[in-house]
């Protein structure tokens, strides 16, 4: 009986976290040698995906990848992460460049989303 109680508390511990979980990470990389202070990690952070206006000048901070896979590998998973990143490196926008969908499996019944951003700051005159 003490063993199936204990195994019944592990269960209950466990459950959530593979329920909440899925693979889900995203990374930093900078391309500017000049470092630029972090901002909060909510910060309002622009997001871009078609195209920068033509009047805005903006120099670009580094490049932020995410992926997630099983049912982290959707797009609202991924941007908050990344805007997190694009935060801490100093950034006022992220740039959306491309975006893989694939399978990965013994079966390829696993789904990973990988995208990838350019975390730009905007120049001031």
């Amino acid at each position: 009986m003490e063993r199936y109680s204990r195994s019944l508390g592990l269960a209950f511990v466990l459950f959530p976290l593979v329920l909440t979980g899925g693979c889900l990470n995203a990374t930093y990389i900078p391309t500017n040698i000049t470092a630029q202070p972090a901002r909060n990690m909510q910060c309002d952070i622009e997001v871009i995906s078609a195209g920068v206006p033509e009047d805005k000048m903006f120099e670009e901070l580094g490049i932020v990848e995410a992926e997630g896979s099983w049912w982290k590998s959707d797009l609202e998973d991924l941007l908050p992460k990344m805007m997190e990143q694009g935060c801490l490196a100093g950034g006022d926008a992220l740039i959306l460049q491309s975006s893989d969908m694939y399978s990965v499996g013994e079966d390829s019944t696993i789904p990973v989303q990988r995208i990838s951003a350019t975390v730009i700051r905007w120049m001031t005159e």
